[in-house]
């Protein structure tokens, strides 16, 4: 499972720096998507709740998690561009107001989407391998397809027992969004 979740950090914090450190290059990307973000907590569409802003990253994550479904191609996508997001939103205002309106509750939203990725691969990989059972040539055919959708069914259902921990930090990071992050923002940023 490490080298899933390796994977995974890898791709987040590769696009976070990228974008963070070169914020023109995603401009057209990230520029509307922010302002759109922006404007719908001023307008109230974007409830800071902890229901809204669970069900919104819930929603992310089972998005790169079931994408595994599909070699986990618009997964690495849904990784690379939420991890841009953070990047360019980071370079676009004061490093301090940044990290203090973020990492309270950050530190456990962002672990647990990149465990989502991770959760995507390994999904990715027991498909593979239920597929890789499958042969015409060997003598064997039904024990090594049984052999495999076994293993298959073991990588499936770790997924889904990670994506249950994606599922309790995300609440824990909603809670902490919703209800901490704006008073240590707020104390950190006025004193």
């Amino acid at each position: 499972m490490k080298y899933y979740v390796l994977l995974s950090l890898a791709i987040f914090i590769a696009f976070l720096l990228l974008s963070y450190f070169y914020p023109s290059f995603f401009s057209a990307m990230m520029s509307q998507a922010l302002q759109n973000m922006r404007d719908g907590v001023t307008n109230g569409e974007i409830l800071l709740e902890t229901s809204s802003l669970f069900i919104n990253n819930v929603t992310v994550a089972l998005n790169i998690y079931t994408n595994g479904i599909y070699l986990s191609i618009p997964s690495v996508y849904l990784l690379a561009y939420n991890a841009a997001m953070v990047g360019y939103t980071g370079a676009s205002l004061p490093l301090s107001y940044f990290l203090a309106y973020t990492l309270p509750h950050g530190i456990v939203e962002l672990g647990a989407i990149i465990l989502s990725g991770a959760a995507s691969f390994r999904l990715t990989h027991g498909i593979l391998k239920l597929f890789s059972g499958i042969s015409f040539n060997a003598d064997n055919k039904k024990e090594h397809f049984f052999s495999n959708a076994e293993i298959s069914l073991k990588m499936i259902l770790d997924s889904v027992i990670l994506m249950l921990l994606v599922v309790i930090l995300l609440l824990i990071a909603a809670f902490i969004e919703a209800n901490i992050t704006l008073g240590i923002g707020q104390f950190l940023t006025t004193t």
